[in-house]
């Protein structure tokens, strides 16, 4: 997690200025790169080495995760339970990323294949199986501090490696293990992480590493995965602190395919302080953070990366969510607010200039951070009999991705936003190490827009799509939208995502946060049309024939 720290004064314009979106339909920024659609699936084991006796406290938890992939694989039929496969390909899931973030610090992933398995039933196969039905790219992370460069080596081969005796690292011939295990087929995944977070101190007996180690060691997995695999790409772990993405840049150098960076906007270090401000501070504070920090930092991230390794090299988001650890629990970590945060970053990871490969939601069902959760269950234990439907009730947090999926073309389009902002007077964004300086010399405002918008076009051009947020939490705000370069129909169709508030949750009423579509009417273009406050907006328009 990033730690992160705001102090606000939030104050709003004095006057109302004419609100405008300008769409320009030719202007083309490029195709959507659809792998900003991606999710994380848990299968990891224990934090800790302890027994899994029925003593043991963390034996509900860790079965759930390793044995049920938290609800999404059923081991006694051994599939994918249906309904969440349906629901992953609602959200245009395109990339998974497995065995769960800091869960892989002591994950040996040779213990999740082959037959006989007392747990781990949710297994390296099994969730390849997942992948594969859902139609999803795979991103591995190799765990860090468990096994060597050896074993990710190995697990390259078991991943990639054809099952014709060539066994390229030696050894054991981990494709023809592969094949007895029921898949004779290479799964060629292409992308591979070393290490979660490794700048970061996860007890227990995981201790604090230097980037210096880190850089040494990662070096040590790169030159081993790539002699087994050279195809596939290799992403070296990056943090919001310059001196470490600086001392591990300088030491892997050329040696990179794409830089890791997580985030996590919140205000998130005091939480008693956090606790007492009113919802709507928080709201606000939390939609600045992507705009004021993400956006300003990203740029310094990809010239460091280029200075170092000669080439461009792009950034992946590999787990990003809003930060409510602990705070309202759980009403901020599953309310309107984060789902309005994640959509924000969305918009953010679409544009080129950032150069996003990939990203990677925080997590997609059940457990501590779950998307979606099965109603009624005892999330935990998951005794539930999968021969039976399941009603899952879609968070908040799930209807970004449906809307996105459902309402947004393939290329991207340029557009001008002319509306009244709110201004973070006062905004620390303190990291691990400081450097609140670095942040502030990029920053060429204070001022958050109140509508945030991002427009498409289809790919035959007959559509245009927008995306609009609206981040004021009180009122509504009616804008003039014009069209430069697309002729629109007469009727329109508009999705509407919000609540009756801005913490507002689905964990009692599954439809007390939900999307709402209507029809209306444009008559030429510029047209109006009005935003609800504190709501996600998914307007699709087709062209006059």
């Amino acid at each position: 997690m990033i730690l992160l720290v705001i102090v606000a004064a939030i104050a709003v314009g004095a006057f109302a200025a004419e609100s405008t979106i300008t769409v320009y339909y030719d202007k083309e920024l490029g195709q959507i790169n659809k792998l900003v659609f991606g999710n994380n699936f848990l299968g990891h084991g224990p934090m800790s080495r302890e027994p899994l006796g029925e003593s043991s406290s963390i034996v509900p938890r860790v079965v759930s995760v390793m044995d049920y992939g938290a609800g999404i694989w059923d081991p006694k039929r051994k599939k994918p339970v249906k309904e969440v496969i349906d629901l992953a390909k609602e959200t245009g899931l395109s990339i998974a990323r497995f065995p769960g973030g800091c869960g892989t610090h002591l994950y040996d992933w040779k213990k999740t294949i082959g037959p006989e398995r007392e747990h781990f039933l949710y297994g390296l196969d099994e969730f390849m199986k997942t992948a594969e039905q859902i139609g999803a790219e795979v991103v591995m992370t190799a765990s860090y501090y468990t096994g060597d460069a050896n074993d990710a080596a190995d697990l390259v081969e078991y991943l990639n490696a054809a099952n014709d005796g060539s066994n390229p690292n030696g050894g054991t011939d981990w494709a023809a293990e592969r094949a007895k295990n029921g898949h004779p087929a290479p799964y060629n995944v292409k992308y591979f992480e070393v290490g979660n977070e490794t700048w970061g101190s996860h007890p227990p007996k995981v201790k604090k590493i230097s980037p210096g180690q880190y850089a040494r060691r990662y070096l040590k997995y790169y030159e081993a995965m790539k002699k087994t695999d050279p195809s596939i790409q290799i992403g070296a772990v990056l943090f919001w602190s310059s001196s470490w993405n600086r001392k591990v840049t300088s030491i892997v150098k050329d040696k990179v395919d794409f830089g890791i960076q997580h985030t996590y906007p919140s205000p998130r270090v005091d939480r008693e302080k956090v606790k007492k401000m009113a919802p709507k501070e928080v709201f606000r504070i939390s939609l600045a953070s992507p705009v004021l920090r993400d956006e300003n930092r990203y740029p310094d991230f990809l010239k460091l990366l280029k200075k170092n390794a000669g080439r461009d090299i792009p950034l992946a988001i590999t787990e990003y969510n809003g930060g409510f650890t602990g705070l309202h629990d759980p009403a901020y970590r599953h309310s309107l607010t984060a789902a309005l945060v994640n959509a924000e970053l969305l918009r953010i990871f679409m544009k080129p200039e950032y150069n996003i490969l990939m990203a990677n939601y925080w997590q997609f069902s059940n457990s501590y951070w779950g998307m979606i959760k099965a109603a009624g269950e005892r999330l935990y234990e998951m005794k539930h009999d999968y021969s039976k439907p399941i009603k899952y009730i879609k968070r908040p947090n799930y209807y970004p991705y449906q809307l996105y999926n459902r309402h947004f073309g393939e290329v991207l389009i340029d557009t001008d936003v002319r509306c009244d902002s709110y201004r973070i007077e006062d905004v620390k964004l303190i990291e691990y190490e400081g450097n609140i300086k670095e942040l502030m010399r990029n920053m060429k405002s204070m001022d958050v827009p109140f509508l945030s918008v991002n427009a498409s076009k289809s790919r035959d051009g007959s559509k245009v799509y927008l995306m609009v947020i609206n981040k004021n939490t009180d009122e509504s705000i009616t804008s003039s939208i014009d069209l430069k370069g697309f002729a629109p129909a007469e009727r329109a169709d508009a999705w509407v995502l919000n609540g009756p508030s801005v913490g507002a949750t689905n964990e009692d009423n599954p439809d007390n946060v939900k999307v709402v579509h209507r029809k209306f009417d444009i008559k030429d273009s510029p047209f109006a049309f009005t935003f609800e406050p504190h709501s996600l907006t998914a307007i699709e328009i087709v062209s006059r024939r």
